[in-house]
């Protein structure tokens, strides 16, 4: 009897660990923010830093990584741009299987604002493309 007493006082316990260990998992696998920022942090910040300037250890060997002073962006090389988020270069690696083209759209008109510039040819998502 005592060991079925001892074993009803742990099941509580079981029951509450058990629900602890589910709530942290669904918290760690619940789907990443959609927005660009979101799309951004998920998908760029570790190389790109979240403000744009380069991961400070790697920008060094690697400039390119600082969207706010780069060349291709101030040049309004949009296309460009696009290409080398869907199909890769060099060591960045492509992620055209994993975003849509209107994420990396997104994606792009946000590193254009990160670094400080205009949207080179952004496109009207939202109204009409007849100009009313």
């Amino acid at each position: 009897m005592r060991a079925v007493r001892s074993a009803v006082r742990r099941v509580p316990s079981a029951a509450l660990a058990l629900a602890a260990v589910t709530l942290v998992g669904a918290v760690a696998c619940r789907p990443a923010d959609g927005s660009p920022r979101g799309l951004y942090r998920q998908h760029c910040a570790r190389c790109h830093g979240l403000d744009g300037s380069g991961n400070p250890r790697a920008v060094d060997a690697k400039p390119g990584l600082d969207l706010t002073t780069s060349k291709l962006l101030a040049a309004g090389e949009r296309a460009e741009v696009v290409r080398r988020i869907a199909e890769g270069e060099g060591t960045m690696p492509a992620f055209g299987d994993k975003l849509t083209p209107e994420q990396i759209e997104a994606l792009v008109d946000l590193s254009y604002q990160l670094a400080g510039l205009p949207a080179a040819g952004a496109t009207n998502r939202g109204g009409d493309d007849d100009g009313s």
